[in-house]
């Protein structure tokens, strides 16, 4: 995948990341459109925003309001260890002709204080949680880097609380690079070797442009091998993404930290890793900025490393 941002500064800069798009890091993300201010309640609802693709097949399964996607109880419940009560995740299999789609939906009722605060770092002027994850994917995907595909999202905000909210996504084509790495071997050797640089291209992109995902594991990378590689890759969970203000070589180390964590050594080597960085930051050699990039990823990702044998 061939990135489109700025190629990175041939300065000895210590911090060096790659170079960020000039674009106002202040300006709020549009997050919607059609919502109805309740006369006198100071209520907000969103009751539903559909992308035009597949505002009839929802209608056609009933599932063209934010009532409606609450009721919903016909799918697969994903529930998982340490998920919030508050939150929920199901799996949805729609017909749609001859063919079934399926697509994932996240349910988010009463939020606690710290989601919603947590949620306002992003600066993306959505009052709500699903909102805010439709806010990101709209201008991710304006911006060139693929990931989920938003379906239709709806909110109900009282006196600016959120009350309730509800994303629907397209299921990603392909599966998880987690899932991938789990069943490879020697014999996929040339498959790894060609995701090195289509990953750090997907990641140089993103970062490029300014955003951090800040839960960047194998887990949320897909990976499409019908596709031609650099069209293979795409992002998911955007919900923790932030574009921030300053500090970005921080958040950087984070999100490398994190996939570098996630990558088995038994199948990708140390020197694909450095590969990976030479293609991530455009340089044919490292320089003492780039191994100082190094050191800082290696050391936070042995602190992710004691943090999850902690919590083993």
């Amino acid at each position: 995948m061939h990135g489109h941002g700025d190629a990175i500064s041939p300065s000895r800069e210590r911090n060096r990341v790659p170079a960020r798009r000039e674009q106002e890091a202040t300006e709020p993300l549009p997050y919607g459109r059609g919502s109805d201010r309740g006369r006198g309640s100071g209520c907000l609802q969103n009751d539903l925003t559909i992308a035009a693709t597949y505002e009839e097949l929802l209608r056609k399964h009933g599932l063209d309001s934010l009532d409606a996607l609450f009721a919903y109880t016909s799918g697969q419940r994903l529930d998982k260890l340490g998920l919030d009560p508050w939150r929920e995740r199901w799996r949805l299999a729609l017909r749609d002709g001859e063919r079934e789609r399926v697509f994932y939906l996240k349910r988010f009722l009463h939020p606690p204080r710290a989601a919603r605060r947590a949620m306002r770092r992003s600066s993306t002027g959505a009052p709500s949680l699903a909102g805010n994850e439709w806010a990101w994917i709209q201008r991710l995907t304006a911006d060139g880097i693929p990931c989920v595909e938003a379906v239709a999202y709806g909110e109900e905000v009282r006196r600016g609380r959120e009350v309730r909210s509800a994303l629907l996504t397209a299921e990603a084509p392909g599966r998880s690079l987690e899932r991938w790495v789990r069943e490879w071997g020697e014999a996929e050797r040339p498959m790894v070797r060609r995701l090195v640089p289509a990953t750090a291209s997907l990641i140089s992109r993103l970062h490029g442009c300014g955003y951090i995902h800040r839960d960047l594991y194998l887990s949320h990378v897909f990976f499409d091998p019908s596709q031609p590689i650099e069209r293979s890759l795409r992002l998911i969970d955007l919900q923790r993404v932030i574009r921030p203000r300053c500090c970005i070589r921080r958040w950087v180390v984070k999100d490398l930290a994190s996939l570098n964590f996630s990558t088995p050594s038994s199948l990708v080597s140390r020197s694909d890793r450095l590969r990976w960085l030479r293609h991530y930051l455009k340089v044919e050699k490292l320089d003492g900025a780039a191994r100082w990039l190094v050191y800082r990823v290696i050391g936070k990702t042995q602190r992710i490393a004691r943090r999850e044998q902690g919590r083993g």
